[in-house]
């Protein structure tokens, strides 16, 4: 297995204000309206439909490697779930991009769009617009509004979209893309004038702002591991810190960064962190050998047998309330100059 991790020194971006704990608390308790299997690029193949089965789960076959996470009933059911936590956190808004009331988004692209939830609620909410969700995995349900459309297709590739959105999607998506620096130019080329992009990504590893040996614990090692694995394999699991640089540097204006905190367990006073927090623990913790298993054997030569025993100390780590740990979500929109 790999080694210990050494302690980080290079602190990062300012965000919020550390949460207050709750005292005394140290128990634990392609026709629009349809599915379309082709895109501009893609037409049915089977290497589409053909799933990666792997350690038990499955993986989607499309451009295989790309996305370390399963794509099986049990992660499509833990997606919907984080959509949940992602209204909490928003305040039950569907973005946080400052886009003003009064402007039209005829055209919405939802980047990695995977069970298609968003695209599902953005539809429903904006009737006048036309919403397309795009994935490596066919995985969407097939009874939607009627002016939603899922694609199948690789955005890393050169984006050949017939027309320009007025807002772009990137929810826990880009920090798997190989370049995110090219993701920023390519949607700042594929907006209309006065267009809008938000990108939302977690950061790893975790952070506490009062535990004397965190990095000593699993929760945090956890991260640090797949920080490491990433390096081998695509992507960052901090990328989202880059994500205004990036923005601004393609071109965009009015950029915004907000800083999200997603508690691990109900450790926080505040009742809507502590229910934030109990939702992210019913959202992860479950689910961390799907979220590990791909990351690590790949990434880092891990056997699955090893994952297990690790993720043990993680799991346990997560459902302690005397650990006061949490992830930063980076939220960062911008606006394609009119």
């Amino acid at each position: 297995m790999t080694t210990e991790p050494q302690a980080a020194n290079s602190p990062g971006p300012a965000s919020p204000g550390p949460v207050e704990a709750e005292a005394d608390n140290w128990d634990d308790d392609s026709a629009v309206g349809g599915v379309s299997l082709a895109s501009s690029k893609t037409s049915i193949t089977s290497s589409i439909l053909r799933y990666r089965e792997e350690n038990g789960r499955t993986y989607h076959g499309f451009k295989d490697g790309q996305y370390a996470f399963p794509n099986d009933e049990p992660e499509n059911d833990r997606l919907d779930l984080q959509h949940h936590v992602f209204m909490l956190t928003l305040g039950g808004k569907l973005f946080s991009a400052p886009i003003p009331k009064e402007q039209n988004l005829h055209r919405v692209l939802d980047v990695g769009t995977g069970t298609g939830i968003w695209a599902v609620d953005f539809a429903d909410e904006h009737p006048e617009s036309e919403v397309i969700g795009v994935d490596l995995s066919p995985i969407q349900p097939r009874f939607v509004p009627p002016n939603l459309i899922f694609e199948i297709d690789d955005l890393e590739e050169p984006w050949t979209f017939s027309k320009p959105f007025d807002f772009i999607m990137a929810r826990l998506t880009v920090q798997f893309f190989a370049d995110p620096a090219r993701f920023m130019q390519q949607a700042f080329g594929s907006l209309s004038l006065g267009g809008w992009i938000e990108c939302i990504d977690i950061v790893n590893p975790s952070k506490s702002d009062d535990h004397p040996n965190f990095q000593e614990t699993h929760l945090w090692k956890w991260g640090h591991y797949r920080a490491e694995a990433a390096k081998k394999l695509r992507g960052s699991v901090s990328a989202a810190k880059c994500y205004k640089e990036q923005m601004e540097a393609a071109g965009f204006v009015n950029v915004k960064e907000i800083i999200y905190k997603w508690p691990t367990n109900r450790w926080p006073k505040d009742k809507k962190l502590k229910e934030l927090g109990m939702w992210v623990n019913e959202d992860i913790q479950p689910a961390l050998e799907g979220l590990s298993y791909a990351t690590f054997t790949r990434g880092l030569g891990w056997s699955k047998e090893e994952i297990e025993v690790f993720l043990t100390g993680v799991r346990r780590d997560m459902n302690d309330t005397k650990i006061h740990a949490y992830w930063e979500i980076y939220a960062v929109s911008g606006q394609k100059p009119s």
